[in-house]
């Protein structure tokens, strides 16, 4: 036999106090008389007023501690172990993705319920039993491998915490069919709220899903028009009931202090998305913003999903330094994007004393200096230089292709001819967008902290230069080169990974989490790595490169399109996998209900004895 809690246990006081209730009498009166013919009865006397009395067998009395005992060994959840086949060892795999911070019970989390049910599953287990236990979401780690120790187990169980990660049980597939291999007798048994995939893989699964009155904050997002900040707020009504919500939204300073903005309601039919819309203009105080938060106010089934932030850019207008003979297409084509400065030169020596620094993007256009800045982005327009990456020789009177990738969104699959075009061996670091039939023309990448792109042909050979889709390319070409960044974005989702575009020339990169942990990593490591984020929340990267601090922020979402609303479990769990009032304890029989039917049967015989004394 076994028990779910033991802090039923403290209720036995209240044992001593039924019997020190029956044997406590009630005060004796006291009365005068005019005799002494009573002194016979002092003694007597004496006794009676006395506050106890001899126990005495009193049958209320015992049925009375008999309830208590039995109410006490109800609220212990005992339950007796199942007549079956005891394993060799046991898999114990707990979810622990984003969804299972959702309320379980009005308390707990669903987590935190799985927490406990494996600890107590672990309880009930014959000495000897090896265990494993494994902690997954969109990935699965083994916190503990072929251990008998229970107390060991109950420790490492307690041990998973909470992520932000989205992903379902799936990923772990393989590592429980590795652990079970090591045995020819083995149980596994799966903690979770959301269904999976799980194969022909023989396991039991604990359902720890649960109806939750949830909205979500899926998105925050801005905009500046004519000295205002326009934000944009999307909420999702995730219950099963039209809700009104009221969100905050917060702005945080240079200075990193948070200040509330503005605050707004929101009625949501159940089921659906609904905008919300701020509007703050220069009163608001808004110039100095780095970061905006918005906040469901007050609580409901899931709070991970109840804020969502956005980095506010605040790096102005960009410079662009063009070196070409001339190229009109390339001038016009950059001029007329919003906050550009661009500047133009013929000699290709400038930026060999440092007096082309400190542009954001340089465009090379049939011209490659010796030195190459120190700083900034390239674009090679039918050049290259030969210690970053070579031509691999010519092709001519070609159609080239723009194929699909992050520079091509809107012009993936356009055609263009050219009478001759450079074609390339895409290096590591880079993405090829453009094709002369199986060979690539043009490709883009991060080298050594600079933003880098390549196109093998000159635009006046082409006629990409008079059709629609040349601007757009150019936009979108400068919004990937321009970026300027120590990261490829501004934002994502918790348990996406970001390379770091940082410079192997400067400091270390110190990369910093939402709850204030740092962690340096080496300048070799500072470009083309990755760094996995886990938390949602504002992180920052920093960087020291010629006397110079460089920093970025940018943030991290939680997975709401996957986590906020899951499929539920129960539909995977067995008829004998799990038992009424007691949804973790498998392989095990359940017999508070039958206390509980007696604790009733002794309260009814309690009542009629009481009667029949009177």
């Amino acid at each position: 036999m076994g028990f779910s809690s033991l802090w039923p246990l403290a209720l036995l006081v209240l044992v001593p106090v039924i019997i020190l209730l029956y044997i406590l009498k009630q005060e004796a009166k006291q009365h005068s008389f005019s005799s002494v013919m009573l002194w016979q009865e002092v003694y007597r006397n004496i006794e009676a007023v006395k506050p106890w009395e001899k126990l005495k067998k009193n049958l209320l009395m015992i049925l009375q501690i008999l309830t208590v005992l039995l109410l006490v060994f109800a609220l212990m959840g005992p339950w007796l172990k199942s007549a079956g086949k005891e394993h060799e060892q046991v898999i114990l795999v707990l979810d622990s993705s984003a969804s299972m911070d959702t309320l379980y019970d009005g308390q707990q989390t669903r987590l935190e319920a799985a927490r406990e049910a494996a600890c107590g599953y672990v309880d009930g287990l014959p000495a000897g039993t090896v265990i494993h236990v494994i902690d997954g979401n969109q990935q699965a780690v083994l916190v503990l491998s072929s251990s008998k120790d229970r107390t060991e187990a109950k420790n490492r169980i307690r041990s998973i915490e909470q992520t932000s990660l989205a992903g379902d049980l799936s990923a772990s597939l393989g590592l429980v069919q590795s652990c079970a291999s090591q045995s020819e007798d083995a149980r596994i048994v799966f903690f979770t709220d959301t269904a999976f995939d799980m194969g022909d893989l023989e396991a039991s699964v604990e359902s720890f899903y649960s109806e939750a009155d949830n909205i979500s904050v899926d998105t925050v997002g801005y905009a500046e028009k004519e000295g205002k900040l326009l934000v944009l707020a999307q909420l999702t009504n995730r219950s099963g009931k039209t809700r009104t919500a009221e969100i905050n939204l917060y702005g945080t300073d240079v200075q990193g202090e948070e200040r509330l903005l503005d605050i707004a309601s929101v009625e949501i039919v159940q089921g659906e998305s609904q905008p919300v819309y701020f509007e703050l203009d220069e009163t608001g105080n808004t110039s100095d913003i780095q970061v905006l938060r918005a906040e469901l106010n007050g609580k409901d089934g899931l709070a991970g999903d109840n804020s969502a932030w956005c980095v506010v850019d605040e790096t102005g207008k960009n410079r662009i330094l063009l070196v070409t003979q001339s190229n009109l297409f390339v001038e016009k084509a950059f001029s007329n994007l919003s906050g550009i400065e661009l500047y133009r030169t013929s000699d290709k020596n400038l930026t060999a004393d440092g007096s082309a620094d400190g542009y954001d993007l340089y465009i090379f256009d049939g011209i490659v200096p010796d030195t190459l800045p120190d700083t900034g982005s390239f674009l090679f327009i039918n050049c290259e230089p030969e210690d970053i990456f070579k031509n691999c020789g010519k092709v001519q009177g070609k159609m080239l292709t723009f194929v699909d990738s992050d520079v091509t969104a809107y012009v993936s699959g356009r055609k263009f001819g050219v009478n001759e075009s450079r074609i390339y061996q895409v290096p590591s670091w880079g993405t090829g967008f453009l094709k002369a039939g199986e060979d690539s023309a043009g490709f883009y990448g991060n080298y050594d902290g600079h933003g880098i792109a390549v196109l093998g042909f000159d635009l006046h050979q082409t006629d990409l230069g008079l059709q629609a889709e040349f601007p757009v390319f150019i936009s979108e070409l400068a919004d990937y080169l321009l970026d300027g960044g120590l990261t490829e974005k501004n934002s994502c989702t918790a348990g996406d990974s970001v390379m770091l575009h940082g410079s192997t020339k400067g400091s270390e990169l110190t990369f910093t989490e939402p709850d204030g942990k740092t962690k340096m990593l080496d300048a070799s490591q500072a470009a083309g790595s990755y760094v996995q984020v886990i938390r949602t929340g504002i992180y920052e990267v920093s960087q020291e490169l010629n006397g110079k601090v460089k920093k970025q922020k940018f943030s991290s979402a939680f997975p709401t399109e996957l986590e906020s609303s899951v499929v539920s479990a129960q539909s995977m769990v067995k008829d004998d996998d799990q038992n009424a009032g007691l949804p973790a304890r498998i392989g095990a029989l359940d017999i508070r209900n039958y206390v509980l039917i007696l604790l009733l049967l002794l309260m009814a015989a309690e009542w009629i004895v009481y009667i029949w004394l009177q």
